[in-house]
């Protein structure tokens, strides 16, 4: 997963007399949440954001982000039933609708030969 190099940023934002996460937001327009998800790796960086960043402070954009491969462990999602007990499973799927052995094919418009008229 990508991450925001945060600290890289702040150094290069301070280059620019930005001393804080708000000063950021303030010269980028990037909300402060938004940074602040980013510099915890809770929400990864879209290429407009990097883009931004890029435009305002004049770094590349590989010295922005890097590969966190600790992100890639993934946690078991376990269910839960909507007064918040633990599930037992998967919910279960509705039940299939009976149809009749045979059904006569239905059309949108009445079928016509042309040609047979002649």
């Amino acid at each position: 997963m990508l991450r925001l190099h945060m600290a890289k940023l702040l150094v290069k934002a301070r280059e620019f007399g930005d001393e804080s996460v708000t000063d950021v937001a303030q010269r980028t327009g990037i909300s402060r949440s938004t940074l602040h998800r980013l510099a915890a790796g809770t929400k990864q960086p879209s290429l407009a954001t990097l883009w931004t960043l890029r435009g305002a402070y004049g770094v590349r954009l590989d010295t922005l982000v890097y590969d966190d491969p600790r992100a890639l462990r993934s946690t078991p999602v376990r269910p839960v039933r909507a007064d918040g007990r633990p599930g037992a499973g998967p919910a279960p799927r509705p039940a299939a609708r009976a149809t009749s052995a045979h059904r006569e094919p239905t059309t949108p418009y009445p079928l016509h030969d042309p040609g047979a008229d002649h």
